[in-house]
């Protein structure tokens, strides 16, 4: 089987209340780099690639 693309996974995670005190890019990179560093136990995972933090609405 040929595979002429990469599958990749988008994962939604809650931040601690403290991240609100903290500007986003900063989050970004310290879970960026402690996830590269310390990669999780996820099924299938290979690397971490981008970290994005956004500001949600709550329900």
């Amino acid at each position: 089987m040929s595979v002429d693309h990469e599958k990749k996974a988008i994962i939604v995670i809650a931040l601690v209340k403290e991240s609100n005190n903290v500007v986003n890019k900063k989050v970004e990179k310290e879970i960026f780099d402690d996830l590269s560093k310390n990669p999780p136990y996820i099924p299938w995972f290979r690397k971490v690639e981008k970290v994005t933090v956004i500001e949600a609405q709550q329900p």
